[in-house]
C-alpha cells in the first residue's frame, strides 16, 4: 500500500485549483483592502466621536444610532431613500420590461438593433452630464419641459423648486437614465426562451396576454428578479442626479441618504454620524435584499 503512486490526474486537478485561486487572489485582496477593511473600520467609527483632525476618538457607545433616530433630518432623508428605493425600481423594472418587450424580435432585424441602441445610449453617458442637460430642462420660466405644457394649457410647474415635485423631477431623470440598462438585461433574458414553446402554447389555443403571462414571465423571471435587485440597490444609493438637480432641496425633501452621509462626513466633519448612518444604510440594503430573496421564492421559476 506505501509503494501505491497518486494518480496524475489529481495532481492536475491541485494544479487547476491552484492556478483558479491564484487568478482570484488580486480580487480577493482588493476586496479586502477597500471593501472589507473599510466596513469594519467605519463600524468602529460609528461607536466614537472622532476627531478626523488629530484623530482622537472616545467611545461614544450607541449615542450616534440614538441621534440618528432622534434627528428630524436623518428621519427626512431615509424616507425620501425609501422612497427612491420603490418607485425607482418600479419605475426602471417596469420600463425597461416594457421596452424590452417591445423591440424582442417584433421589427425587422436592423431596426430592432437601432431601438436597442437608443433606448440604452443614456446609460452609456456620464449621470453629472445628463443631470446637468435636464436641470435646464425642469427650469420653471426657460424649461423645455414647461414651454411644451404651456402648449397645451398646462401651468408652469416648479420642478426644482416646489417640494411635491423635487423627488418626482429626480425619479423622471433617474427612470429616463437607468431603464435602458433594465431593458438590455430583460431583453436577455426573453430572448433565451424557447420558442417553441410559445408556438406549442398558441397551437394549443393561447392568445398573446396569456402567452406572456403564463410563459414568457415565469420564463424570464430569474433576469426579472436580478434586475430588481440591481434597481433596488442602486436606487437606495442615489446621490449624483439629487445634488446636481436639487441639491437636496428645497430644505431636505429631495435630500438622499447618500448625501446626509456625505455632508456630515466631508462638510460638518462628523465622522461618528456618518458612519453610523453608513451602517443603517448598509442594514437597509441587506433587509430589503433578503426581503426580495424571500419573496422569489414565489414567483421566480428557474426550471
Amino acid at each position: 500500500m506505501a509503494g501505491i503512486k497518486r494518480r496524475p490526474g489529481n495532481r492536475r486537478k491541485k494544479k487547476e485549483a491552484l492556478t483558479g485561486y491564484l487568478f482570484t487572489l488580486p480580487s480577493f485582496l482588493g476586496f479586502i483592502a477597500f471593501v472589507l477593511i473599510p466596513v469594519f473600520w467605519a463600524l468602529i467609527i460609528s461607536f466614537q466621536k472622532y476627531n478626523v483632525f488629530t484623530g482622537a476618538s472616545t467611545w461614544n457607545g450607541v449615542k450616534n444610532y440614538l441621534h440618528i433616530l432622534q434627528d428630524p433630518r436623518s428621519v427626512t432623508t431615509l424616507g425620501n431613500t425609501l422612497w427612491y428605493a420603490v418607485f425607482a425600481t418600479v419605475g426602471n423594472t417596469a420600463v425597461g420590461l416594457l421596452l424590452a418587450i417591445a423591440v424582442d424580435n417584433k421589427l425587422p432585424g436592423k431596426v430592432t438593433v437601432f431601438f436597442r441602441s437608443i433606448y440604452f445610449f443614456p446609460s452609456l453617458i456620464g449621470l453629472v452630464f445628463v443631470a446637468i442637460i435636464w436641470q435646464y430642462f425642469f427650469q420653471t420660466d426657460a424649461g423645455v419641459i414647461n414651454y411644451y405644457l404651456g402648449k397645451v394649457g398646462i401651468s408652469k410647474i416648479g420642478w426644482l423648486s416646489d417640494k411635491s415635485m423635487a423627488k418626482f423631477s429626480v425619479l423622471i431623470l433617474d427612470v429616463w437614465k437607468n431603464c435602458g440598462m433594465s431593458m438590455l438585461l430583460i431583453l436577455a433574458g426573453l430572448q433565451n426562451i424557447d420558442r417553441g414553446l410559445l408556438e406549442a402554447a398558441g397551437i394549443d389555443g393561447a392568445g398573446p396576454v396569456q402567452k406572456f403571462l403564463k410563459m414568457t414571465l415565469p420564463l424570464a423571471s430569474p433576469t426579472i428578479f436580478f434586475v430588481l435587485v440591481m434597481n433596488v440597490t442602486g436606487a437606495l444609493r442615489i446621490y449624483e442626479s439629487v445634488y446636481v438637480l436639487t441639491n437636496g432641496g428645497p430644505g431636505d425633501s429631495s435630500r438622499s441618504l447618500v448625501m446626509l452621509i456625505a455632508e456630515k462626513a466631508f462638510t460638518s466633519f462628523d465622522y461618528g454620524i456618518a458612519s453610523a448612518l453608513s451602517m443603517i444604510l448598509l442594514i437597509l440594503i441587506g433587509i430589503i435584499t433578503m426581503i426580495q430573496f424571500a419573496g422569489s421564492r414565489w414567483w421566480v421559476h428557474y426550471d
